[in-house]
């Protein structure tokens, strides 16, 4: 049976425990795997974390010493998954007007990889939990920051982008047309483990319509793929609506037909 893994972006230092606890509360301990943002900045653009809204100065997320705990004994129960998210996922414009997400405006960045590096330390540390997976803020990435985030011997998920961002080698090119065949045949992402010459690498579904969910969910039953599903807590906590979609498919839908429970990182280690 296929395993499936639930992707929950932006946790940082505004996120509120209860807020988690009452999104998942119907999960049964559906293991999470939350993508940590180390010194958040105001992201509170058009489809992002409103919490963050007017904060203009970087916050630790290990200020926050209930969500720490909180993750922290989750960790401990099995139940949470810790991923990098960026080092503080602001945005920036380039002169054209062009909004730029973080691992686009650091390409060339040249203390990039030490940067990362202190961060997936720290976060480690700071939680007990060996941080293993990289997921960039609105999941671009040029190719320079993915060789800075694999060097630092980080794996990585996110969605394919319509340039390549990888090394121009057979296996990575090979594994490019691979992705597109996919979303051009069946109108679906790549949902597999791709293996880089430098990383592995595994893309996370957005929330779309519950048939959506259904149709690559068989999909991957059909080709022995596993599923992850990419969410925001605060956006699902803001509509019922989506997260009680979420729910249906998950438990009423997948863990029926025998689908297994996993953490992002389990299946990239």
């Amino acid at each position: 049976m296929i395993k499936i893994a639930i992707r929950d972006d932006d946790m940082n230092f505004f996120t509120k425990v209860e807020d988690i606890k009452v999104v998942y509360k119907d999960f049964n301990y559906f293991p999470i795997s939350f993508a940590v943002v180390p010194y958040v900045l105001d992201v509170s653009t058009k489809g992002a974390c409103l919490d963050t809204k007017g904060n203009r100065e970087p916050k630790d997320v290990a200020l926050n010493t209930e969500l720490v705990n909180w993750v922290k004994s989750e960790v401990r129960k099995g139940t949470c998954d810790v991923l990098l998210h960026g080092i503080n996922h602001n945005y920036k414009f380039a002169e054209s007007g062009v909004k730029l997400a973080e691992m686009e405006w650091r390409d060339n960045e040249p203390e990039l990889a030490e940067r990362i590096k202190t961060e997936k330390d720290r976060l480690s540390k700071l939680f007990d939990y060996p941080i293993s997976c990289f997921v960039a803020p609105s999941n671009k990435i040029t190719k320079y920051c993915l060789n800075q985030v694999a060097y630092c011997g980080l794996n990585f998920s996110g969605i394919i982008p319509i340039k390549p961002n990888v090394n121009f080698t057979v296996q990575n090119l090979a594994n490019y047309v691979k992705r597109w065949v996919i979303r051009a045949v069946y109108n679906l992402p790549y949902p597999g483990v791709l293996k880089y010459d430098n990383h592995k690498e595994v893309n996370a579904c957005i929330l779309q319509s519950y048939d959506y969910l259904v149709k690559l969910f068989r999909f991957c039953c059909k080709h022995d793929y596993p599923m992850v599903i990419n969410v925001h807590y605060w956006y699902l906590r803001d509509n019922p609506l989506e997260l009680e979609k979420l729910r249906k498919f998950v438990m009423d839908f997948a863990i029926p037909r025998g689908a297994i429970p996993v953490r992002l990182s389990d299946l990239l280690n």
